[in-house]
C-alpha cells in the first residue's frame, strides 16, 4: 500500500511538471488521470498482468508526447518492472529523442547525453529512495508483527499460568478428598472391625458369665484389647496418611493376612482356610495397597458373619509381577444376586469403598453368590 501511494504521488508530481511544457494541458491531465486509474487497478491485482503493463507504457508515452519536459520520462520507471525501473527512463528518452531528431542528431547529441544522464541519475535516486522506503516499511511491519506475537505470547502465557493455577487447585482439592477417603476407609476397616470384634467378645462374655466365669473374663480381656487396637488404629490412620507409601514384601503381607485371620478366629472361633500362590521371588507391594487389601479381608470376614451367619471361610491369595489378587468365599446364607447387586453394593459402605479404591488403582472387583458370598479384588502391580 505504501509503494502504491508513492507511485501515485510521483505520477502527480510529474504530471504537474509536464503542465509547464505542454500546449494541451487538458489532454495531459486526462492521460495522467487514466494512468493513475491503471496504477490503482494494478495495485488491486496481486498478479503481474502484461496487458496492464502495456497500457501503462502507452499512457506514459502519450504523456511524454503531450509534454516537452524531459523529466516526465521518469514515469517509465513506474510503468516497467521494478528491477529495470531505473534503466527504462533514460533509454526510452534517448531513443525517442534520436528518432524525433534524426536529421539533426549530431547537433543535439551533447544535450541528449546530458539530459539522459540527468534522467538516469534521477531514476537511480528514485529507485534507491523507493527501495529504502520499502525496506523501512518491511522493517516496521516486522516490528509490529513481532510486538503482536509478543503480546499474544504474553497473553497465552498468562492464560497458561491461569490454567496451571486452576489445575494445581484441582489437584490439591483432589488430594484432600483422597486423603479424606483414605482416612474414612482406614477408620472403617480398622476401627469398625475391631469394635465389632470387641462387641462380639463382650456378648460372649455376657453369655458365659454365669456358667463359665473364666472364659467370660478371657472374652472381656479380648474385648478390651480390641478396643485398644481400635484407638491405636485411629492414631495410626491420622499420623501416617501424609507419609510416603513404602513397599512391603509379599511375605510380610502374607503375615498381615495371617494375623487378621488369627485374630478373627480367636474372636469368633470360626474356621478360616488360607492358601496362596506366589509366582516369582522378591515381590514388593505398595504399603497403600496392603492397607487396603487387609481392610478388605476384614470387611469380608465381618460381613460374612454379621449378614450371612457364615461359619467357614476360604481365602486365596495369588500374586505375580503384574497383579495381586485376593479372594474370600464363605458358606453364609447370602441372597446376593445379579438383580439386587447394585442396591446391595450401594447400601454397603465398606463394599463401595473397596470398589472405588480398586477402580482408582486400575484394578477390578467381583461379587457373586456361589453357595455363599464370594468376593474377589484384583490390583495391578507396576
Amino acid at each position: 500500500m505504501d509503494s502504491f501511494l508513492r507511485t501515485q504521488a510521483l505520477t502527480i508530481i510529474l504530471a504537474v511538471y509536464g503542465l509547464f511544457y505542454t500546449k494541451v494541458p487538458y489532454y495531459l491531465l486526462c492521460t495522467a488521470g487514466l494512468l493513475l486509474f491503471v496504477f490503482t487497478l494494478e495495485n488491486i491485482s496481486d498478479e503481474i498482468n502484461t496487458f496492464i503493463i502495456i497500457i501503462k507504457v502507452v499512457l506514459c508515452t502519450m504523456l511524454c508526447i503531450l509534454s516537452d519536459g524531459f523529466l516526465i520520462f521518469l514515469l517509465f520507471g513506474q510503468a516497467g518492472y521494478k528491477r529495470t525501473s531505473f534503466i527504462l527512463p533514460p533509454v526510452i528518452y534517448a531513443v525517442v529523442q534520436a528518432v524525433c531528431n534524426i536529421n539533426c542528431f549530431s547537433g543535439i547529441f551533447p544535450v541528449l547525453i546530458v539530459k539522459s544522464i540527468v534522467v538516469f541519475a534521477l531514476s537511480v535516486a528514485i529507485w534507491y529512495v523507493q527501495k529504502a522506503m520499502e525496506a523501512y516499511t518491511d522493517y516496521k511491519d516486522k516490528i509490529i508483527l513481532s510486538m503482536q506475537k509478543l503480546a499474544l505470547s504474553g497473553f497465552a502465557e498468562k492464560k497458561l499460568n491461569h490454567a496451571l493455577i486452576m489445575q494445581n487447585n484441582i489437584i490439591e482439592r483432589n488430594a484432600r478428598l483422597e486423603e479424606r477417603e483414605n482416612i474414612s476407609r482406614n477408620i472403617h476397616n480398622s476401627v469398625g472391625h475391631t469394635i465389632t470384634a470387641a462387641s462380639m467378645a463382650l456378648d460372649a462374655a455376657g453369655m458365659l458369665w454365669e456358667t463359665d466365669p473364666g472364659r467370660a473374663a478371657d472374652k472381656a480381656r479380648i474385648a478390651n484389647e480390641r478396643i485398644q487396637m481400635g484407638l491405636e488404629a485411629v492414631r495410626h490412620a491420622v499420623r501416617v496418611l501424609d507419609e510416603e507409601s513404602e513397599n512391603i514384601h509379599i511375605d510380610d503381607f502374607k503375615m498381615e493376612i495371617e494375623a487378621i485371620i488369627d485374630n478373627f478366629t480367636m474372636d469368633t472361633e470360626i474356621k478360616v482356610y488360607f492358601d496362596m500362590e506366589i509366582i516369582g521371588p522378591g515381590l514388593w507391594i505398595p504399603h497403600e495397597h496392603t492397607e487396603f487389601l487387609t481392610g478388605a479381608v476384614e470387611e469380608f470376614l465381618v460381613n460374612g458373619v454379621k449378614h450371612g451367619m457364615a461359619d467357614k471361610f476360604d481365602i486365596w491369595l495369588s500374586a505375580d509381577s503384574t497383579h495381586l489378587k485376593i479372594s474370600v468365599a464363605d458358606n453364609g446364607k447370602s441372597n446376593f444376586n445379579s438383580e439386587n447387586a447394585i442396591q446391595r453394593i450401594q447400601n454397603g459402605f465398606g463394599i463401595k469403598k473397596i470398589i472405588k479404591y480398586a477402580e482408582k488403582a486400575g484394578g477390578s472387583t467381583e461379587f457373586k453368590n456361589n453357595n455363599g458370598f464370594f468376593a474377589e479384588v484384583m490390583i495391578p502391580l507396576e
